[in-house]
C-alpha cells in the first residue's frame, strides 16, 4: 500500500511540478477516517421513513399468513408441528415447513410422467408369458432326440408328472402298433397248435401283424423282401395307368385294402396309398378276365393315345404350312390379285364339307342344301 502511494505522488510530481504534496506519515495512515456531522432529517424525510417501515412490517405478515395456509391445506397433520416450529422474526425455518410449503406438483396429478427422449423407445417383456431356458442349455423337453419332446400334452391328467405320461404315451403306441412286447408272434407259444397264425410261405409264427390286420395277408418280414413279385407295394397311380382300375374302384376299402405313408416328395402333399400287388392282380384278372384281355386293352389305349398324339402333330404342321405359303405368297414380287383354284369338296370326319385351294392351301367350307 505504501509503495503505491510512493509511486502516485511520485508520477504527480513528475508530470505536475507546479503540484505542492507531502508524504503522509504512519500514524497518518492508520488513523480510522473522522466522521463528518450529518445533517438533521427533515419532518418530510421522517413521514417517509415511518410509512416504508410499516409497508415492510404488512408485507412480512402478509407472507406468514400465507405460509401458514398452504402449509393447513397441503399437510393438516403437520399443522401443529409447523405452528411449533414457525419461526421467529428474523430466524431460520426448518426442513419440515420448507417441505411442506412446496407446490410444484399440486393440480398436476392427472399428468403421466414422461421418460426423457433417449429411453423412449424401450421393449416391455411379460414376465408371465416367458420361459424359462435353463440358462441357454437344452432340457429334457427341448432335446430332440428325448422321449418328452414328441409327447402330447393335449390330453395329459392333471395329477401325473411328465415322465409318467410319456411312457403312458409310449406304452399305447406300442400296443396299437404290435411292436416290443406287445408283439403277438412272442406269445403264440401259449395258443395251441391249430390256432397259431402262421406265415403263408415259411410256415413261420412271427407275421407282420400290420399287414395282417391291414390286408388280412399272413405273411413274415423275411418273405415279403424274398418274394417282391408277390408282396411288393404299388402305388395309386401304378394301379391306374398299369392295371387300368379307376378311382372309385381305388378308394373303396372293402374292395383294395390299403396303408398311408407320408410323401417322400414333399412333405406338405398328401399321403401315398399302398396297395399289395397281388391283392391288386387278382382284382384286375376278376374285372378283365385275363392276362391276355389285360394286355389287349393296354395295346388298345397305347393305340388311341399314340392317334391322338400323330392327329394333334398333323393338325400342327398343317396349320404352319398354311402360314408359310400364306406369308410367301405375300412376299411374291408381283403380288397380283390371286384368284383362288378350288378343288373337289371333300367331307371331313364331322361330316362337313370343305374345298381347299390348289393354290395357296385356303379352305373354305360349304353347306350342302
Amino acid at each position: 500500500m505504501n509503495n503505491q502511494c510512493d509511486l502516485r505522488f511520485f508520477f504527480l510530481g513528475r508530470f505536475a511540478p507546479n503540484y505542492r504534496y507531502r508524504t503522509m506519515t504512519t500514524e497518518e495512515r492508520s488513523a480510522p477516517p473522522v466522521a463528518t456531522a450529518r445533517a438533521p432529517l427533515t419532518e418530510e424525510q421522517r413521514t417517509r421513513a415511518e410509512v416504508n417501515r410499516l409497508k415492510a412490517i404488512a408485507i412480512r405478515e402478509a407472507l406468514r399468513e400465507q405460509a401458514d395456509s398452504s402449509r393447513a391445506v397441503t399437510a393438516p397433520a403437520l399443522s401443529n408441528a409447523n405452528s411449533s416450529s414457525s419461526p421467529t422474526p428474523g430466524g431460520k425455518r426448518s426442513f419440515t415447513a420448507m417441505a411442506s410449503n412446496r407446490k410444484g406438483g399440486e393440480g398436476r396429478e392427472d399428468i403421466a410422467i414422461k421418460p426423457a427422449r433417449k429411453f423412449q423407445k424401450f421393449v416391455e417383456y411379460e414376465f408371465a408369458k416367458m420361459k424359462d431356458t435353463k440358462g441357454g442349455f437344452i432340457s429334457a423337453e427341448d432335446d430332440p432326440h428325448s422321449m418328452l419332446s414328441a409327447v402330447d400334452l393335449q390330453d395329459k391328467p392333471a395329477h401325473m408328472s411328465l415322465e409318467d405320461w410319456a411312457k403312458h404315451q409310449l406304452k399305447m403306441k406300442l400296443m396299437k402298433e404290435k411292436s416290443g412286447p406287445y408283439e403277438p408272434g412272442l406269445s403264440v407259444l401259449a395258443m395251441g397248435e391249430k390256432a397259431q397264425i402262421r406265415c403263408y410261405e415259411c410256415n413261420t409264427v412271427e407275421i407282420d401283424w400290420k399287414w395282417y390286420e391291414t390286408f388280412k395277408c399272413r405273411v413274415c418280414a423275411g418273405c415279403k423282401d424274398k418274394i417282391p413279385e408277390k408282396y411288393s407295394l404299388l402305388t395309386k397311380t401304378e394301379c391306374r395307368n398299369d392295371y387300368f382300375l379307376t378311382d372309385p374302384e381305388l378308394k373303396d376299402e372293402e374292395l383294395l385294402p390299403r396303408i398311408h405313408k407320408p410323401n417322400p416328395h414333399r412333405s406338405t402333399w398328401n399321403n401315398m396309398m399302398l396297395y399289395l400287388r397281388y391283392q391288386v392282380e387278382e382284382f384286375a384278372l376278376k374285372k378283365w378276365g385275363s392276362m391276355e384281355n389285360l394286355d389287349r386293352e393296354f395295346e388298345r389305349r397305347n393305340g388311341v393315345r399314340k392317334k391322338r398324339k400323330d392327329d394333334k402333330f398333323r393338325a400342327k404342321l398343317k396349320s404352319l404350312k398354311n402360314k408359310t405359303r400364306v406369308e410367301s405368297w405375300k412376299r411374291s414380287a408381283d403380288n397380283e390379285k390371286h384368284e383362288h383354284v378350288w378343288g373337289t369338296a371333300v367331307t371331313n370326319a364331322s361330316g362337313e364339307s370343305v374345298r381347299t385351294c390348289e393354290e395357296c392351301g385356303f379352305e373354305i367350307e360349304e353347306l350342302v342344301f
